[in-house]
């Protein structure tokens, strides 16, 4: 991957960050007021530094976010998408979960 650092910016997202997110998103359908965001700053890290000098995260829900495009959700493996509760690129096809 340090090929590409110079080409893209890299932003590492630890479960912990992704589960807050999650929450956020939980506790805001729940109605409670959240920003669903969090901000990344660059740490000094010898494995995972960001390219980036700070950074805001915000999550969105499914369907806020994808009946807002022109396009539908992207493909992404089927073994990651058969986890979803919902696809979102068509049916699920049941023969791709372990």
């Amino acid at each position: 991957m340090s090929d590409r650092t110079d080409k893209v910016s890299i932003l590492y997202l630890s479960r912990r960050n992704l589960e807050a997110l999650l929450a956020k998103l939980n506790r805001r359908s729940n109605g409670e007021d959240t920003y669903c965001a969090i901000i990344k700053t660059q740490q000094a890290s010898p494995v995972y530094k960001q390219t980036m000098r700070e950074i805001l995260v915000v999550a969105v829900d499914n369907d806020e976010y994808y009946l807002s495009q022109t396009r539908p959700a992207g493909e992404m493996h089927p073994l990651d998408e058969a986890t979803l509760d919902a696809p979102l690129t068509g049916v699920r096809d049941c023969s791709t979960r372990l």
